[in-house]
């Protein structure tokens, strides 16, 4: 079962960016799950609230509103 949901993040510098959860399914943990920016670059989770672009290696936190 694939699923995909979204949420923005935002870096130090205050850029957001959309970040989109690919992957889960009822048996992944969220360990699991895939995670990309709307541009297709790949992005890896730190913790609960932390991600970090693969890319370029930023930190991104996720926006809560």
């Amino acid at each position: 079962m694939d699923t995909r949901h979204s949420f923005l993040a935002q870096d130090q510098a205050g850029n957001r960016y959309r970040v989109l959860q690919l992957r889960e399914t009822a048996d992944d943990t969220p360990a699991d799950a895939a995670y990309q920016l709307e541009d297709g670059s790949r992005v890896r989770r730190v913790d609960n609230d932390t991600f970090q672009i693969v890319a370029n290696g930023a930190y991104v936190s996720l926006v809560r509103e």
